[in-house]
């Protein structure tokens, strides 16, 4: 590919625009003349700085990934103990109803493999991992060899309820058969009993998980 024009921040608007396209109206119908006409620029000048719409693509899915992250790190500022944990499953599965269909370019959009960015995709997975061992390593949660499955298995429990509601497979489609908010609210409640599930089967002897599920 050849060296891109020196102009980073026309890149940066590009990505933006199309990540904003895509939170708008799925990654199957964007268009790179939708991103163009937004910036007010030609189609052809896209490929100066991405070669192809795939690459977009996989930039914007860093950039999602980049911004799922970040809405639990601010979820989880200035929280300690277990309410980490709750704070981060109600960040995951929130910023994935708000953001369905970034939420399924995310996951659901075949990605090329790159070490580099699978080490970023898996970002906000490594950090609940940190979390939960260094609540182990406390003596909050009871130690175990296999922290990675315990972990994914929660990981999955908030991902697999994300899938089924974005996807109407629960309750219908979301604003047809449900309210947005009353999916979002029915969700929180669903991943705050899960989470109370998983603390009362992994809480170390004398700890509390000091149920906090939402009536």
């Amino acid at each position: 590919m050849a060296a891109r024009p020196a102009n980073p921040a026309l890149a940066v608007d590009i990505l933006r625009v199309t990540t904003d396209l895509i939170d708008e109206q799925g990654f199957e119908a964007l268009k790179l003349r939708d991103v163009a006409e937004k910036l007010g620029i030609s189609a052809t000048t896209i490929y100066l700085y991405y070669k192809d719409k795939g690459q977009l693509l996989e930039a914007a899915v860093d950039r999602a990934f980049d911004w799922f992250g970040e809405s639990q790190e601010q979820a989880v500022a200035g929280l300690s103990g277990v309410e980490v944990l709750r704070a981060r499953a109600r960040a995951y599965v929130v910023w994935g109803i708000e953001h369905p269909n970034l939420y399924r370019l995310m996951f659901e959009r075949p990605h090329g493999y790159s070490p580099d960015r699978s080490g970023a995709r898996r970002r906000s997975y490594l950090r609940y991992l940190e979390a939960v061992q260094q609540l182990m390593d406390e003596g909050v949660l009871r130690p175990s060899e296999s922290v990675q499955e315990i972990v994914s298995l929660s990981w999955a429990t908030n991902h697999g309820l994300v899938s089924l509601i974005i996807g109407g497979r629960m309750f219908g489609p979301i604003g047809e058969a449900i309210p947005a908010e009353e999916a979002k609210r029915r969700l929180i409640h669903m991943v705050d009993a899960s989470m109370e599930q998983w603390l009362r089967a992994w809480m170390a002897e004398g700890q509390e998980s000091t149920d906090a599920i939402e009536k």
